[in-house]
């Protein structure tokens, strides 16, 4: 027990606690980066990618206003559709500013839409599908507007940003409309029925290519049906017979895998893997017995910390697995190559074990999220072995008998009298 006191005293003399500042500031740095640039919400950036790429589409349904023939336009009734059959098709279109992917779809919209008239007599109809071009961003194209089959020159009004026809409707007569639009969108499409209305015969169906790991918005109803395709596409089913009143549908569409979450993850958990790293240079120190002079570890912190600071700009600019590689490579050829030329060309196995453990090893383990405890009970399994062949080995004994014999501060006074 008193060599181990003895050996921690050893440690913390070696400038312990500045070097872990300079791990826990680079940390903490990174950290604010990533946050600040994953936090968009309302920001510059976000708009930014809004107005180039699109933003989430809000689609409400259209709505049906009729009076009787002949009487006064304040008459105005609501008129529930008889049917409302949607389908979306979207296509992943994944853009990426900075460490940030955002979920871009290119989709088309088609909408079959069956009103009836079950008055006594001719009733005048006001057909309105509103698309709200300003708050959507939806980039419309290709817009047709179909009556009966049959193609109708519409234009969308850019006041109220609303296809609007108006016509006259026979006794028991019904009326289909069909919409038809490209768009491009960002994150999810919602399609919002009226919930002061009730539903009748709903159906939409959602078809995602290039992704499927799909989620929910608050408030919005899931899919009745899920057929998943393969892993990159993925049809959703909502079917409702009859409705009391309507409810927003659709889905967040599926995203990218976040690397700015697996960045700050690493870099949240760097401390304590710089701790077990920098025990392990003090006691490779005292192994050589070497003194390492106070700027070197400062030094070799410094280069350890910055592996974060190296990964997070690369992967910024380039495919985040090279940006990976490529810090790794770096910063580990950096410490090896430092730490054996300062202590001494013997260790360069033992100093390359130790980079393995502390750097790619715990960064590794956060890549892949999957197998963590797997990947670090394997690594503390191999650390029992290690230390259980060390222990039967002359130079360790020799260690620790050369640790026990360090004298302390008040055994050096008496020595010195």
């Amino acid at each position: 027990m008193k060599r181990f006191i003895r050996l921690l005293k050893k440690m913390f003399s070696f400038n312990f606690f500045g070097c872990l500042a300079i791990a826990l500031v680079v940390a903490w740095i990174i950290s604010i980066q990533i946050s600040n640039r994953t936090s968009f919400a309302n920001t510059e950036l976000y708009q930014e990618v809004i107005d180039r790429w699109g933003a989430p589409i809000s689609q409400p349904a259209p709505s049906v206003m009729y009076i009787n023939t002949g009487s006064v336009f304040t008459d105005l009734k609501k008129l529930p559709l008889s049917s409302q059959q949607v389908t979306i098709d979207a296509t992943m279109n994944y853009r990426k500013r900075g460490l940030v992917y955002f979920s871009g779809f290119d989709f088309k919209f088609s909408g079959n839409f069956v009103i009836e008239n079950k008055e006594e007599n001719d009733i005048d109809v006001v057909f309105v599908f509103p698309i709200n071009l300003e708050r959507n961003k939806v980039l419309l194209s290709e817009l047709a507007f179909y009556v009966n089959d049959q193609l109708t020159n519409i234009g969308l009004s850019e006041a109220t940003n609303q296809l609007v026809w108006t016509g006259r409707l026979q006794n028991g007569q019904p009326l289909t409309f069909k919409i038809e639009y490209n768009g491009r969108g960002l994150d999810q499409f919602i399609y919002v029925l009226d919930p002061s209305m009730p539903v009748k015969n709903f159906s939409m169906v959602s078809n995602i290519s290039g992704g499927s790991n799909f989620d929910y918005a608050q408030g919005v109803i899931p899919a009745t049906e899920i057929k998943q395709v393969n892993k990159k596409n993925v049809s959703l089913f909502w079917r409702y017979k009859s409705l009391e009143s309507g409810v927003p549908v659709g889905l967040i569409l599926p995203s990218e895998k976040s690397f700015s979450k697996i960045i700050s993850t690493m870099t949240g958990r760097s401390w304590a893997t710089f701790i077990l790293f920098f025990i392990g240079v003090i006691i490779l120190s005292l192994y050589t017995q070497k003194q390492i002079k106070f700027y070197e570890l400062y030094l070799i912190s410094g280069c350890y910390a910055f592996f974060f600071v190296l990964l997070a700009y690369l992967a910024a600019f380039i495919n985040f697995y090279a940006a990976y590689v490529l810090s790794l490579f770096i910063i580990s050829a950096f410490l090896y190559l430092y730490i054996n030329r300062i202590l001494s060309p013997s260790i360069r196995y033992t100093s390359l074990c130790l980079l393995f453990s502390f750097l790619f090893v715990p960064t590794m383990a956060v890549i892949l999220q999957g197998y963590t405890g797997l990947i670090y009970t394997l690594e503390i399994l191999t650390g029992i072995g290690t230390l259980m062949w060390l222990s039967t080995r002359q130079n360790l004994k020799s260690l620790l008998d050369t640790i026990s014999t360090i004298p302390q501060k008040g055994e050096q006074d008496e020595n010195s009298n």
